[in-house]
């Protein structure tokens, strides 16, 4: 099962950003703590979906490849507010009814 989960394509199909000083987040908000007084953008992302698939874990972090935590969704897109301009990274997986997740997609990086 796992070998065919690696075959999805999870490829971050497209993002957009736009800035918002109030933009609250619909499925995650990432704070910069060392600039708290910073105007927060709101970016969205999507990716193709696959077969078989229930969900998708979106993994951030401050650090390419270094990812320090996750978001589950259930659809083939996340909104996400970053605060600050520190260069967020992102990456997808996808996992199937049974918990059985893929491999990393590509990542995408903000800004």
């Amino acid at each position: 099962m796992r070998r065919y989960l690696h075959t999805l394509w999870l490829l971050p199909v497209f993002w957009v950003a736009l800035s918002v000083t109030s933009a609250k987040a619909e499925d995650l908000f990432i704070d910069d703590e060392f600039e708290p007084d910073a105007q927060t953008t709101a970016i969205t992302l999507a990716w193709d979906s696959g077969q078989s698939v229930v969900g998708y874990n979106l993994y951030f972090g401050r650090a390419s490849g270094t990812y320090l935590g996750f978001v589950t969704v259930t659809k083939t897109s996340a909104v996400v507010s970053v605060k600050g301009v520190r260069k967020v990274y992102f990456a997808v997986t996808a996992f199937n009814a049974d918990g059985v997740e893929s491999d990393f997609s590509d990542e995408v990086q903000w800004p």
